[in-house]
């Protein structure tokens, strides 16, 4: 067996400190972790606020490694409002190039686990906030008849314009399969599915064939495979990629927790277990780095 390398790997799903969920490093540790690594990227992510400010000043911080890139997001919870155009085009306007649907504040999310921010317990994911905020999420992107809200068309409309990636996130099933149907025929060409084997949306191995089928990619994140969180076993998770294929599949780390590995580490363990699983070193290798580049366009 070969031992994989993370070299020009773009992490497209990394959390970063600060944040009122703990974290194992704040932007600037991340970007010096992944560049020392070798790695050509990341894509950093919060549930709380748009990242441009925090790639800002992570990309400053490995002035040593010129062709290493962060990119930023904007992830649709009660931070910037729910879905809120608005709030998406002021991160896409400075740069930012993915946009995330609700998360933890969205109504599937909170289903699942029972309320807004809530990951099944994690004292280090935990949001205790004392004011007791309001609004507290539950956003949808469909409405009550299934189809796409008008605020959610005119965010989809504005990442098509800035040529942006639309990301999934933690919405359902159904709502996936609906902003992807609007998406595909408003011209957007940067379609990724957020972790589709976690327990949010969990869309099974048939509806990530049939969405990949469509250009959309399946973003396969380690922190799903690992001792904490371990709701797709490895096995399992080499059956799904290898169901949609090496045209549309992307891994990542899904990583910054505290009990989590480092970033590229994350990523590197996660890729060398799927290669003792039998995916070939290309597979790999297209999955970390060439389909990442393809979705973000670089």
């Amino acid at each position: 067996m070969e031992k994989i390398s993370v070299e020009g790997f773009i992490d497209i799903h990394i959390h970063t400190a600060p944040a009122p969920f703990n974290r194992i490093g704040d932007t600037a540790d991340v970007a010096r972790w992944c560049a020392e690594a070798g790695m050509g990227g990341a894509v950093i992510k919060s549930h709380f606020e748009s990242t441009v400010s925090k790639v800002h000043h992570g990309q400053l911080a490995v002035p040593d490694f010129p062709d290493f890139k962060l990119f930023a997001g904007v992830a649709l919870n009660r931070g910037v409002g729910g879905i809120n155009p608005g709030a998406v085009e002021i991160a896409l306007h400075q740069g930012a190039k993915m946009v995330w649907l609700p998360t933890f504040d969205s109504c599937a999310h909170i289903n699942f686990y029972g309320g807004a921010g809530k990951y099944g317990g994690f004292k280090s994911m935990s949001l205790g906030f004392l004011g007791g905020s309001s609004p507290r999420g539950n956003y949808r992107v469909t409405d009550d008849y299934g189809k796409v809200t008008p605020e959610t068309k005119e965010i989809i409309d504005i990442i098509v314009a800035y040529d942006g990636v639309l990301s999934t996130a933690h919405v359902s099933k159904e709502e996936i399969f609906a902003v992807v149907e609007y998406g595909l025929k408003k011209g957007l060409k940067r379609i990724c599915v957020t972790h589709p084997e976690a327990p949010v949306p969990d869309i099974g191995v048939d509806a990530m064939v049939e969405l990949s089928k469509e250009g959309v990619f399946m973003e396969f994140c380690a922190v799903n495979c690992f001792p904490m969180t371990p709701t797709y076993p490895l096995d399992r998770m080499k059956e799904a990629i290898e169901a949609v294929g090496p045209e549309q599949s992307i891994i990542s780390s899904d990583s910054g927790q505290p009990w989590m590995p480092s970033p590229p580490e994350a990523l590197r363990t996660f890729a060398q277990g799927l290669h003792e699983k039998g995916l070939s070193p290309e597979f790999i290798r297209r999955m970390g780095r060439d389909n990442p580049q393809r979705l973000l366009g670089v």
